[in-house]
């Protein structure tokens, strides 16, 4: 198959990085004041709270729709309404969730509906439809398990994701996704068009924020000495627990390097998923404790990043923009990660950081054990990595961009009215 390649001028916006520029926040957005605007997600729609926060102090009316965390959005000053909606494949529940959906923005009202995620992005844009909002937009966070994996079940469910997402298309004013090849993918397989899809490079990352959340350097040498001792390193991986996050390459490569380099420490951080095709058993990761030392779910990310030596992520899911990577690069880290959609979008192999194949422990062995032997390499990657991060990555940019996105569909939706 000849592969589409669309480039800035294909589509009808573009989003060039202005380095050096200020992207300090924008507290003032006169078009765009007084609009009321719906975000939908599902149940971590809780992450894109400073997000949220950022769109109020540009003076819009906004409501969260979300399954879950009432409190958090609550407690931030945000407006919340919550839906129900199952995760899986439920076609009586998927029905119920559009109806709710509907029915909840009819009496709403927004002007613009922002739905993001795979499902809220095609239930929320057929609410919104159906309750005559004027612009809907969606954001595609990365391409799944559905659209990456081989085997009668998940060809099935491509057909009918594929139908779905065309129609969602068709009904959205714009769709975004986070990187080129899932842009790409999409519109070749005319699940939009090249004039409705945009570029956002992920969902951005607050630097000041997050950077504020690590401790300080007596709390680091505290943390470092629980974790490694004199003379050796710490390598990390924080994930989900799913096999197509390459946590079992992670693990297999940690035992090739430590038999090599025995000085090396190696973590895992996550907690197990909900059963499912894709989930790893506790027993699975247990069996590499002489290598791999679980950690199981942390509310300290940040400081566990800001202390390790490398940062590893083999994954071959289909990621929009993984925010581990930005996070490593936020505490200035230096990262191993896939030759894969979204990962190639951040690293640039030699200068930020590694890029291995994907499903190749032996390899990424390989390259674990180089980058932990070169420590002035490391640094000098881990600094590259942030530049990178603040300057392409940072919510105060991507927030931007959204801004331009809602104030154009906005001045579209106007001169339609009238014209």
């Amino acid at each position: 198959m000849v592969r589409l390649t669309i480039s800035a001028s294909t589509l009808p916006w573009d989003f060039p990085c202005e380095e050096g520029k200020d992207h300090s926040p924008v507290t003032c957005a006169e078009p765009l004041r007084g609009k009321r605007i719906c975000v939908i997600g599902g149940e971590d729609l809780h992450l894109r709270i400073p997000f949220l926060k950022r769109l109020q102090k540009a003076g819009l009316d906004v409501t969260a729709v979300a399954t879950a965390r009432r409190q958090q959005f609550e407690s931030d000053g945000i407006s919340f309404v919550e839906y129900r909606m199952k995760r899986t494949v439920d076609p009586v529940a998927d029905l119920c969730t559009l109806d709710e959906l509907r029915k909840l923005l009819a009496r709403i009202r927004p002007t613009i509906v922002h739905a993001f995620d795979t499902k809220p992005s095609i239930y929320g844009i057929w609410a919104a439809a159906l309750a005559g909002v004027p612009i809907r937009i969606r954001t595609i966070t990365g391409r799944g398990s559905i659209f990456v994996e081989q085997g009668l079940r998940n060809r099935l469910l491509r057909v009918l994701l594929r139908w779905m997402h065309q129609l969602a298309g068709k009904c959205a004013t714009v769709t975004a996704f986070y990187n080129r090849d899932d842009l790409e993918f999409a519109v070749s397989r005319g699940l939009t068009s090249a004039r409705k899809a945009v570029l956002v490079p992920g969902s951005g990352i607050d630097l000041e924020a997050f950077v504020a959340q690590v401790p300080d350097q007596e709390d680091q040498l505290e943390l470092r000495r629980k974790l490694a001792g004199p003379g050796q390193t710490v390598t990390l991986m924080v994930s989900r627990l799913l096999r197509e996050k390459g946590v079992i390459e992670y693990l297999t490569a940690a035992r090739t390097v430590r038999h090599q380099l025995p000085t090396a420490r190696f973590y895992l951080v996550g907690a197990i998923e909900p059963a499912g095709r894709q989930t790893l058993r506790e027993e699975e990761i247990l069996s590499f404790a002489d290598d791999v030392t679980w950690l199981g779910r942390r509310e300290d990310v940040p400081a566990l990043l800001s202390i390790a030596d490398l940062v590893v992520l083999p994954t071959y899911y289909g990621e929009g923009i993984p925010r581990v990577i930005l996070e490593a690069g936020a505490c200035r880290r230096a990262v191993v990660a896939t030759k894969v959609p979204g990962c190639v979008d951040v690293i640039d192999c030699g200068r930020n950081g590694w890029l291995v194949p994907p499903k190749d422990p032996v390899t990424l062995a390989g390259i674990i054990k180089l980058a932990l032997t070169d420590e002035d390499t490391r640094l000098r990657l881990g600094e590259n990595l942030f530049a990178d991060v603040r300057s392409k990555f940072s919510l105060d940019r991507i927030f931007r961009i959204w801004l331009t996105i809602y104030s154009r569909c906005l001045a579209e939706a106007a001169y339609a009215t009238h014209h």
